[in-house]
């Protein structure tokens, strides 16, 4: 008898592990899309490129998470797939991260899009692995050190969406739907991308301004040095070099 696994298997018509860790999409997104996403995840895990993860325990708790990231052609196809699907999901037990076809954009695109696989992909690692394989430094809660630097980065703690941030945040998002967990992934997400360059696009910074100000390693050096002393400490095992999807 198939298992639950093998039997979600079957309804994505495009499938890989990387380093243990499942890659599905369906049909509708484009091979050389999925296949992006897939070297993201790659370069995230093994960022110095031997072939290797550089932190086994990482990825040890990501495949014990059963984390995968989900590939679906845009968000009416993965409300569709839900609607008829998502009990197979829930027994297969996964904890997945959806990304959307149109939001991959390619190194050969000259449209200066910003690639959302560099932030989804980088949400499941930490959602799945970093916060729960160093819960004290990068744990979603405030008493970890990234809790605590977000406090200060917002400008005092809150537990809900506050409807105004004190005028000295640098961090200020404001989605009501995100909750304590959610702001500290994406305050994550923002810190490491912006060190390692992500964020300095050209009109970049006045597309993320309402919600993050430090987008470039200076700016965070400069106004949130403990955060910058972080992010930058090697033995985090957090990224050194951006992703670009080409292995």
């Amino acid at each position: 008898m198939a298992s639950n696994l093998q039997k979600l298997n079957k309804l994505f018509s495009k499938t890989k592990r990387v380093f243990g860790i499942r890659i599905l999409g369906t049909s509708n997104v484009e091979q050389e899309r999925f296949n992006h996403a897939a070297n993201v995840l790659h370069q995230y895990l093994d960022n110095n490129q031997d072939g290797k993860p550089d932190t086994k325990k990482l990825v040890r708790k990501l495949k014990r998470n059963k984390a995968a990231m989900t590939l679906f052609e845009n968000e009416a196809e993965l409300e569709n797939f839900l609607e008829h699907h998502e009990h197979k999901l829930d027994n297969a037990k996964l904890n997945f991260q959806d990304l959307y076809n149109d939001e991959i954009i390619l190194a050969s695109d000259n449209s200066n899009r910003f690639d959302a696989t560099l932030e989804e992909v980088f949400h499941l690692i930490c959602d799945y692995g970093y916060s729960q394989s160093n819960s004290k430094t990068f744990g979603y809660n405030k008493d970890s050190i990234i809790g605590q630097l977000m406090t200060e980065a917002r400008g005092g703690h809150f537990n809900k969406t506050p409807k105004k941030y004190p005028k000295k945040a640098y961090y200020s998002y404001k989605d009501k739907h995100c909750d304590y967990d959610c702001q500290i992934a994406e305050y994550l997400y923002w810190g490491v991308t912006s060190m390692l360059g992500a964020q300095d696009g050209p009109g970049r910074y006045d597309d993320i301004k309402d919600e993050w100000r430090l987008n470039t390693p200076a700016k965070i050096k400069s106004n949130a040095p403990e955060l910058y002393d972080l992010l930058s400490d090697p033995s985090t095992g957090l990224p050194t070099v951006l992703p670009d999807g080409i292995l």
